[in-house]
């Protein structure tokens, strides 16, 4: 029974190869799609999963409130927070705190910079980082200590067996050499914590006591719940912990869950979409897609099943079940799905490293995975049932005397619930594509945005100690190459944002009022490099050597202040009182997704980490290689790394997810098309006699034409304004994430159907001319 079940199936899809191998490319595709995105999806909500105690960590995170009354959630915080955490909630297990850190290591004649940590000596206790070498309980004992990953063992000593050897290193002047008494596996990318080498905490807060301070933004503090207790106990006993240390410190702590670290945020009190968008977004998609695939297998199906009805009527003739024809038509599809299953796999494994570099992350793929397994296997019944089961109970209904009689549908007559599936399949792509014209739009509107620099004249370097020690000679040599126009020391890049300081006073401010500022360290040309529009008084100025004390702050801060006119008044920050000379506006501290924040400029020298060149004429290369020779004058330790403004990655960069739109559009689009392609293509040919009969009788090639792509003509109207009001309200969501974004893109919604109506009908149109302009005699002699 089932060798004649194969035979029979084989040799029906042999019988219509044509439409059997489209029906396996839409397949592959829809299936291809969707392992891609669940293989993503998966590798986000497993992130740190590998963690024995993931379910109890937290990170102890605080509420800040701004200016706006909006709270939001800062995690650097305090070194100090360990000691009262476990006094004050007992329900704490046990805390480890993490600093980050960057150095470079030698190696002989070579440097390689790497990027570790500092970390508590139960750092590897807490979290599960296995130790390939060197036990977990003395590694970080001391402060001259180490524990480096295998990857790093590998690079500088050939293997894993190096502990007790040396390493030596660079860092801000300073050289120095540690002892390695640890060698752990290398972290795993599906990690929210990410290093190379682990050094001792106390190393760090030795060099740095100020970390220690209650109002330090330093250390990432990590806790360990007991069993079985719930965060929000923990939460109402820690809350005012910081003010308790600092009450001028608007500070509210809360439990970070591990769990959530990649897929929310937390604003307002409230857990946000973050990674999970990408989840919901990518799922969606792949699913759509997949959708179109199986309605185009259901569609030509049933086209291609009406031949099949005097099969159906003889075998009910002859005793056959319903059950026993419904299955072999889904044994039928079973076997087109698990072929373009297998062929979506092998696919699928070749295009992961691609869609791995689009994605920004790792996507694990391993045939031996049982969850994949399992995964595959629930597609693979979900396909082939969706695909399979309409046409199968379609044939199965017929009535035998009917069939037999000749009394069937005929091929071109189409159900409602046929053309809603054409309707379907042609919405998705319009809305597809209509919202990646809307994302483009906003990517262009965030990269030619006035922000008051010029992207591309303007040179970005990293700042180090032997720069900053010599910074007046640096800026006198590179002020002496022709092209340059300014050079200036900051911690500011436009849209990149900066420190923030609660620690602000003025005249009259009330002693319960919180402000946050954004604080940019800045020398007197800073207006020069970057276009500072002054709306009051004026910017700092080397004539009057008294501005070193003073400050320059923006429009919002003067509203927050309720200043009527602040020119003149005192200004504390962070214990630095002076004089606010001048008044700023439409500055953009933070990324274009949010507002106008309240800003102060201040001439400082600390903590400035880059160097600003703005140049007018000549060529980056030329300009970079003279300004090369004078920074490695300085700093011949460091890499000379010259990057233009438009080189550093926006917060907001919306490339990756125009990318993804825009692949899942034209994968949308080729679908359809298929199953558009293949549907015209039998019913062409199928009123092959009755176009024959009608131009017998005069009908013109055009007159047939029109008659053929009639009918996909209102289909891809109705889809269009389906879809219009769809993509103009996710438009509308989308755009709303930014608080400066461009005008809805009106054109899109005229531009984005009209590709997909001309792309259709062009796909449909060759087999309609190809019928209609058929000599009528062979027309009458088919069949």
């Amino acid at each position: 029974m089932s060798i004649n079940f194969f035979k029979i199936a084989l040799r029906y899809l042999w019988r219509n190869k044509t439409f059997s191998i489209l029906n396996l490319l839409c397949l592959t595709f829809g299936l291809t799609c969707a392992i891609i995105a669940i293989l993503h999806v998966r590798t986000l909500v497993n992130h740190d999963k590998f963690h024995k105690n993931y379910e109890r960590l937290y990170s102890v995170n605080a509420y800040v409130t701004y200016f706006n009354g909006s709270r939001f959630p800062k995690e650097p915080l305090s070194a100090s927070l360990t000691s009262v955490l476990q006094e004050q909630a007992p329900e704490i297990e046990g805390t480890t705190r993490i600093v980050n850190d960057n150095r470079t290591f030698t190696d002989g004649n070579k440097s390689f910079a790497e990027n570790g940590i500092y970390a508590d000596n139960n750092f590897f206790n807490t979290f599960t980082f296995p130790m390939i070498r060197g036990n977990t309980k003395d590694i970080l004992t001391d402060v001259n200590n180490i524990a480096i990953s295998e990857r790093m063992a590998r690079k500088f000593f050939g293997n894993i067996d190096c502990l007790g050897k040396t390493l030596s290193f660079k860092n801000n002047g300073k050289q120095g050499a540690y002892k390695i008494t640890g060698v752990f596996r290398s972290v795993p990318t599906n990690s929210c914590i990410t290093f190379d080498y682990v050094i001792p905490l106390q190393a760090f807060l030795a060099d740095n006591p100020w970390a220690n301070d209650a109002g330090a933004s330093i250390a990432q503090t990590w806790v360990l719940l007991k069993n079985h207790v719930t965060p929000g106990i923990v939460n109402l006993k820690i809350k005012d912990l910081v003010k308790k240390q600092e009450a001028t410190l608007n500070q509210e702590l809360f439990l970070f869950p591990m769990k959530d670290k990649i897929l929310y945020s937390y604003a307002d009190g409230k857990r946000v979409w973050r990674a999970m968008q990408n989840v919901v977004m990518e799922s969606v998609i792949g699913f759509a897609i997949l959708l179109i695939a199986c309605f185009n297998f259901i569609n030509l199906a049933i086209a291609l099943n009406i031949k099949r009805h005097r099969e159906v009527g003889i075998k009910k003739v002859t005793g056959s079940r319903k059950t026993g024809i419904i299955f072999q038509f889904l044994g039928e599809t079973f076997i087109v799905t698990l072929i373009s299953l297998f062929l979506a796999l092998v696919l699928a494994k070749e295009i992961t490293t691609v869609f791995s570099g689009l994605f920004g992350g790792s996507i694990n793929f391993r045939f031996t995975d049982l969850h994949l397994i399992l995964i595959f296997a629930a597609i693979t019944l979900f396909t082939g049932l969706i695909s399979g089961l309409f046409p199968a109970l379609y044939l199965a209904s017929s009535n035998p005397i009917n069939v037999l009689k000749g009394k069937v549908t005929t091929s071109h007559s189409y159900s409602a619930f046929r053309q809603g599936l054409i309707v379907f399949q042609f919405a998705i792509p319009i809305i597809l594509i209509i919202l990646m014209m809307i994302i483009k739009s906003q990517d262009k509107f965030i990269q030619n945005f006035n922000i008051g620099v010029d992207r591309d004249k303007l040179i970005v370097l990293d700042n180090t100690e032997n720069i900053q020690k010599h910074a007046e000679n640096v800026k006198a040599d590179l002020l002496a190459i022709p092209e340059i126009e300014a050079v200036s020391f900051t911690n500011c890049l436009p849209t990149r944002g900066t420190k923030v300081s609660s620690e602000v006073t003025w005249e009259g401010k009330d002693a319960s009022e919180k402000l946050h500022l954004w604080c940019i360290n800045a020398d007197f040309d800073y207006n020069k490099t970057l276009d500072i529009k002054m709306k009051e008084g004026r910017f700092f100025d080397q004539k009057f050597p008294a501005d070193s004390a003073c400050f320059v702050i923006n429009d919002v801060a003067a509203k927050v202040m309720r200043y009527k006119d602040p020119i003149g008044k005192t200004l504390t920050l962070d214990g630095k009182k002076g004089t606010i000379i001048g008044i700023f506006s439409n500055f953009h501290v933070v990324d274009l997704a949010g507002p106008f924040v309240p800003t102060v400029i201040q001439l400082k020298k600390e903590d400035r980490s880059s160097l600003l060149v703005k140049y007018s004429t000549g060529k980056f290369s030329d300009i970079t290689g003279k300004i090369g020779k004078i920074y490695s004058h300085y700093e011949p330790e460091v890499p000379f790394q010259p990057r233009t403004f438009r080189d550093i990655r926006d917060y907001s960069n919306l490339g990756w997810f125009t990318s993804m739109v825009g692949i899942a559009s034209l994968i949308a689009i080729l679908l359809a098309c298929l199953g558009l392609f293949g549907l015209a293509s039998f019913t062409a040919s199928s009123r092959t006699k009755e176009i024959g009969i009608r131009k017998v009788n005069g009908a013109r090639t055009q007159t047939i034409m029109n008659l053929l792509l009639g009918r996909y003509t209102k289909w891809l109207t109705i889809a269009f304004f389906i879809a219009l009001p769809v993509a103009f309200l996710l438009g509308m969501i989308f755009l709303g994430r930014f608080f400066f974004h461009t005008p809805m893109p009106v054109w899109a919604f005229a531009a984005g159907p009209l590709i997909i109506f001309a792309i259709a009908l062009l796909t449909v149109s060759g087999q309609a001319y190809r019928v209609a302009s058929q000599n009528p005699v062979k027309s009458l002699r088919y069949e």
